[in-house]
């Protein structure tokens, strides 16, 4: 059974920042609006991926998830965070950076899928029927212009 590391491709002592690129970087290859193979493929992974990231980009997720699998990292699992008073304190902090870091994939996703359609612009151009019918339109427009011009 593949653990979490394991789908995002990244080592048990890998920082938050690591394991972020990692999803990043799998999530903008394997999207079913982006991958060329198989649809279905591509949205089994993106979902492996993104429970896989859901966990592990929480500290506290994080910890729980290690602690189940018997998984034993140089992690560090603290929250930065110097009051301690309460729980909720240390949650807040917590999720304030994931909305962060989630906002971050999301823009670089948008960014990844824009410029593959732009690359890709004169491909969906040519595969496309309107395009053909179009182009047989004005062949035959073009035909009937210098038909009636020589006969004119």
């Amino acid at each position: 059974m593949k653990t979490y590391y394991d789908i995002l491709r990244v080592r048990p002592s890998a920082s938050q920042n690591q394991i972020k690129d990692a999803y990043i970087e799998l999530i903008s290859k394997y999207h079913p609006d982006i991958y060329s193979g198989d649809k279905k493929y591509a949205e089994d992974y993106t979902a492996m991926l993104t429970e896989a990231y859901s966990v592990l980009k929480d500290p506290i997720k994080r910890q729980d998830y290690d602690i189940s699998q018997g998984i034993t990292s140089k992690f560090s699992y603290t929250t930065n965070n110097t009051n301690n008073t309460t729980n909720k304190t240390n949650y807040s902090n917590v999720y304030k950076g994931v909305n962060v870091e989630q906002e971050e994939s999301r823009k670089h996703f948008k960014s990844a899928k824009i410029n593959r359609s732009r690359q890709n612009i004169f491909k969906r151009i040519f595969k496309s029927k309107l395009f053909y019918a179009l182009l047989f339109v004005f062949g035959i427009e073009m035909l009937i212009i210098l038909f009636v011009y020589l006969r004119g």
